[in-house]
């Protein structure tokens, strides 16, 4: 029995040994997250200023010998414990005791604090010790050695690091639609099939509307409803509905996952929908009968009609997989990347989790959005696993992954033969307003902030309103998320009256492809856009961007030897494009069709209000000419707030893109406006700020009100140098070359009052457009061959559309942040 005891108390040692090396790591990796983050911010702040390199030494050394004092303050010095006559396995003992247990004991404390059950404790202490046994046997933590098959075959690309010949928009803007005689078709979109996954909890009835908007002949449905208790009723209420219509299916216990934002069960729940749909393990039920398996929340709402979701998703191949993929791998620093456990409802974070890259597990992590729509064939294989697999390998480590749903889907597509079908997008508008971290600390959803750092947190999408009605017409898509009809009844009404048009119009024979959205009948040829108050000056000033840049300023209308030509009240007239410099000509289009717009005599734009918008049809303001030909007017660039500077940017139709015309009521006859969305004003509001939602174009430091209206007032320090002296008497000619502004509508003498003048061509022009350097309105190429315009095309419309973003890569030095 002795050496059993002998063997007991040595295996007693290790263990503790390595609870003493784990605290060890972890008080050290505490300290250099603190060292990571000053260093991270003491280089952003010094990023231009090479003269600082001595004052960075200085700090490292200071970041070092905190580093130090730190790990002496916690582990300790003295030792009086410790006797000559001890063996070496007692005073191991003795030191693994003084320096482990105490901070081993507060981590496992913080962690316990948020669990209900022994089950889950147990879980977790379980976990924990894979990395405390690794350390403690001198292996290898945890994933830091896994790879995995990779079968794509294409090449993976980071944005800082392309060939010569390439841009980003070009692998963000991947499509998938060969000809017909190259893959398989359905001849007629009638015969589509479609399989509706449905992920719900809440609000029974929202599923059952979604259901009965989509549902036609050969449609399937299959329902996740939450397994919490608390979602009981909602479980009942579909059972019922779905007893009385065979093509709807509500899983049942076993198959019902308790999900948790972040958790790797949201990625579960759809699992378990695939599963259930192809008869997985089922011996007395046969598969679903299906084409595309459709992926949507209870949240979300068709955009399109029935029929033009089939005609749509029949345009491409039947093996087609439409999911909205970020294109370059996501790189998380070491201290960003954490292993977590589920248990008890809630996320545990455990330690430190290697990061896939491709160097040395053969794999990168690619961020995408959770909702897609999905070929039959992708279908199976996500819902079984072969051991081997990419997907049976992968959901071992991304089970430990927060918000796995954001980076699983894409992932295993982007690993597997199934890239090769893939089309980067998803037919779902999204929109994103507001970081979680953005709100007070006490308002804050804690669920959504799991990092070390408690500024690090996701987001979720916006609540689509009425106030976004008109974006959802133009958005192109054929859903959108998210809806909640106790926040806004209304919303789903409209669009169900514009679905029950587009199907009648389809069922009478018109195409989809003729749908076109209202534009202002310039004849084609576009619109200068003027400044009315300096029509008859010897200058007259229009909407342009100047020569370079994407800034949005008054500049001249006019050559300097057309000036002298022009004739009285030209203005309401036309010009001919060739008198008119580079990034002046705008196309107003689309606009949506509730109300109409009409240009009078005097050059102003007549608005008459429709059924449910209060300022009339919203249109894009897109440029024509030169080199930002297709960009659109911008309120809010990703770094820029509404209320401040505005430029044109990669058209994206979200509610910052949108202008209204001024009819007197909301803002002045003849001007432009941006409107708010109400509920961010409401979150400005809370904030101790007077905000209007209607924005009109103006020009700083000529009003009489306050201008910064926006919380981050940091993006106009510079205003007072911008401000003319006596501002108000000053004609609007004096701010010549600046750039515009948005600001409150009753800002008087800030916001400018604009007349339209359409453009004409002459035909009998001998100079090509190749000489002039300018791109045809109706051609829409771009003719820019420089890297800028695809590098910000990625942008909001690539980011925006993943559906939560990660809270860990919500970073100032985080690569996909900057996108």
């Amino acid at each position: 029995m002795a050496p059993v005891a002998r063997r007991s108390w040595r295996k007693r040692l290790y263990l503790l040994l390595g609870i003493l090396l784990f605290a060890i790591c972890w008080i050290g990796v505490r300290a250099d997250e603190k060292e990571t983050d000053a260093i991270g911010e003491q280089e952003e702040d010094d990023y231009n200023d090479e003269e600082d390199n001595d004052n960075d030494d200085d700090e490292d050394r200071e970041t070092v010998a905190d580093h130090m004092e730190e790990l002496r303050r916690v582990v300790g010095l003295q030792f009086p414990m410790l006797d000559d006559t001890d063996d070496p396995s007692l005073a191991a003992w003795k030191v693994s005791q003084h320096l482990a247990v105490e901070g081993l004991q507060q981590r496992l404390e913080s962690i316990f604090s948020k669990t209900k059950t022994s089950e889950c404790r147990a879980k977790i202490a379980e976990h924990l010790s894979y990395f405390v046994n690794a350390i403690a046997l001198e292996q290898n933590l945890p994933f830091s050695d896994m790879t995995f098959s990779n079968e794509c075959g294409e090449p993976v690309y980071m944005w800082d690091d392309l060939p010569d010949d390439m841009h980003p928009g070009m692998i963000q803007n991947r499509t998938y639609q060969p000809p017909r005689n190259e893959t398989e078709y359905l001849d007629d979109p009638a015969d589509l099939k479609l399989c509706y996954g449905i992920l719900t909890h809440d609000n029974p009835d929202a599923t059952i509307r979604l259901i009965e908007a989509l549902y036609e002949p050969g449609h399937v449905f299959v329902v996740h409803v939450d397994g919490k208790e608390e979602f009981a009723s909602t479980q009942q209420v579909l059972e019922v509905y779905a007893a009385k219509h065979e093509y709807v299916h509500v899983l049942q216990h076993p198959n019902r996952v308790r999900v948790n934002w972040g958790g790797f069960s949201m990625v579960n729940a759809t699992l378990q929908m695939l599963q259930y749909a192809l008869a997985v393990a089922e011996t007395t039920r046969k598969p679903l009968e299906f084409h595309k398996f459709v992926h949507l929340s209870s949240s979300s709402y068709p955009l399109a009609s029935n029929s033009e979701i089939r005609i749509q998703l029949a345009s491409y191949p039947l093996d087609a997989n439409f999911l909205n993929i970020v294109m370059q791998p996501i790189r998380p620093g070491h201290h960003a990347w954490h292993y977590f456990v589920e248990c008890d409802d809630s996320l545990h974070r455990i330690y430190q989790l290697p990061a896939l890259e491709s160097s040395t597990s053969n794999a990168d992590m690619f961020t995408s959005s959770q909702w897609f729509i999905i070929s039959r064939d992708f279908a199976e294989y996500l819902a079984t696993p072969e051991p081997g697999s990419f997907v049976h390998d992968y959901l071992t480590y991304i089970e430990h992954v927060v918000v796995a749903d954001e980076t699983f889907f894409g992932t295993v597509l982007r690993h597997t033969s199934f890239c090769r079908q893939h089309h980067n997008r998803n037919f779902l508008h999204l929109q994103f307003d507001r970081w979680e971290s953005e709100l007070p600390a006490g308002l804050r959803d804690e669920r959504k902030c799991p990092m070390p750092n408690p500024d690090h947190c996701g987001r979720s999408p916006t609540i689509m309103t009425v106030d976004y009605a008109d974006i959802l017409e133009l958005s192109g898509e054929l859903f959108a998320r998210k809806f909640n009809d106790t926040i806004d009844p209304h919303v789903k009404d409209i669009i169900d009256d514009w679905r029950t048009k587009r199907e009648n119009q389809i069922q009478n024979g018109m195409h989809p492809n003729n749908f076109r959205p209202k534009s202002m009948d310039f004849e084609g040829h576009g619109v200068l856009i003027v400044a009315k108050e300096t029509v008859n000056d010897e200058t007259p000033l229009c909407l342009g961007l100047g020569p370079t840049g994407n800034a949005m300023r008054l500049t001249p209308c006019f050559h300097d030897y057309i000036v002298p030509s022009l004739s009285e009240e030209w203005e309401t007239g036309a010009v001919i494009q060739e008198e008119t410099p580079l990034h002046l000509r705008w196309q107003v289009s689309p606009c949506t069709s509730d109300g109409e717009l009409k240009r009078t005599a005097s050059g102003l734009i007549n608005v008459t209000k429709g059924a449910y918008s209060t300022t009339g049809p919203r249109c894009m303001l897109k440029q024509i000419d030169g080199l930002r030909a297709g960009r659109c007017f911008d309120g809010q660039q990703l770094s820029l707030q509404p209320g401040g500077d505005i430029q044109v940017y990669p058209c994206v139709q979200q509610w910052f893109q949108f202008v209204s015309f001024g009819d007197g009521e909301h803002a002045p006859i003849g001007s432009l406006y941006s409107i708010i969305p109400s509920h961010i004003v409401q979150q400005i509001q809370n904030l101790g700020h007077d905000q209007s939602p209607y924005m009109c174009f103006g020009v700083r430091g000529r009003g009489s009100q306050d201008e910064i209206d926006w919380a981050d007032e940091s993006t106009h320090d510079d205003q007072q140098s911008d401000e003319k002296e006596d501002a108000t008497i000053l004609p609007l000619s004096n701010w010549k070359g600046e750039q515009l502004i948005t600001t409150q509508c009753s800002n008087k003498n800030a916001v400018i009052e604009w007349v339209f003048v359409p453009y004409i061509v002459e035909e009998s022009s001998d100079e090509t457009d190749a000489e002039k350097g300018v791109t045809d309105a109706n051609d829409g190429k771009e003719k820019d061959t420089t890297k800028e315009q695809s590098d910000l095309d990625i942008g909001k419309e690539a980011a925006m559309n993943v559906d939560e973003k990660h809270p860990s890569l919500n970073e100032k030095s985080g690569e996909h942040n900057e996108l």
